[in-house]
Parts: structure tokens; C-alpha cells; sequence
């Protein structure tokens, strides 16, 4: 893809390879397939130190990451188990969201400050 760069700026991305973006009609959201970079792959979630892979997790996982206007965006990538000396099995750290999470570092972000400059309940309908 000729823009990931742009892609990467644009969802505040690092590390990643973004693989495709797609327009689902049905759920009226965009859906940005990605993964980590080879220096990103196979590393604990908890530690991030790298480890060998142990499988490939339970499939596909999906991230919210900040809306655009009026449409919802979700980053979607494999979430693969590692085999991680100190914390056993666990789900391989992804660059673009913390472990857990069902959200991008920027989604994050952006409701932090929006929870510090106005009411929950305007952060709230404003992040859905």
C-alpha cells in the first residue's frame, strides 16, 4: 500500500504494517488490517521481552481506535500466544495498544485528555 504512511500518522500508529483498509457497510465502520513489524512480533504483553511463539491465539482480534467524523474505526490483526519465560503463555504485545486493552494507545489518549478538559458525560457521547 502506497499510503501507509499516511495510514500509520493518521491512526497514530508505530511499528505496524497496515496490510488493507476496508469500508464495512454493515457495522458503518472502517476496518484497518494490520500487523506488528518484524522487530515488534513475539514479544510478552507484560514484559515485552521476545519470545517464541506458541500458537496462533484464537484468531483475529479487533482494537477501537478513534472515530473519523462520524465513523467508527477498528484496527483488526492476529493476536498469536507467546511462550514468555517469567509469565508463561500469554498474548503477544501489539505496538498499537496496551495489554488487555480493547483499544488503541491514541483512543486512550484522546479520552484522558477529553476526561480532563470536560464533563464524563460529554466524553462519553462524543466517544460513544
Amino acid at each position: 500500500m502506497r499510503d501507509s504512511r499516511i495510514w500509520r500518522l493518521v491512526l497514530g500508529v508505530q511499528d505496524t504494517v497496515i496490510e488493507r483498509v476496508v469500508f464495512d457497510e454493515d457495522a458503518g465502520a472502517v476496518i484497518v488490517s494490520v500487523r506488528p513489524q518484524a522487530k515488534a512480533k513475539y514479544r510478552c504483553g507484560l514484559c515485552r521481552a521476545r519470545c517464541p511463539r506458541y500458537d496462533g491465539g484464537v484468531g483475529r482480534r479487533r482494537w477501537r481506535s478513534t472515530d473519523w467524523g462520524e465513523v467508527a474505526v477498528y484496527l483488526e490483526a492476529p493476536a498469536p500466544r507467546v511462550s514468555c519465560r517469567e509469565h508463561a503463555v500469554v498474548v503477544a504485545a501489539v505496538p498499537w495498544a496496551r495489554h488487555g486493552a480493547g483499544h488503541t494507545r491514541s483512543f486512550d489518549d484522546t479520552v484522558t485528555w477529553m476526561a480532563t478538559q470536560m464533563s464524563q458525560s460529554a466524553t462519553r457521547e462524543l466517544m460513544r
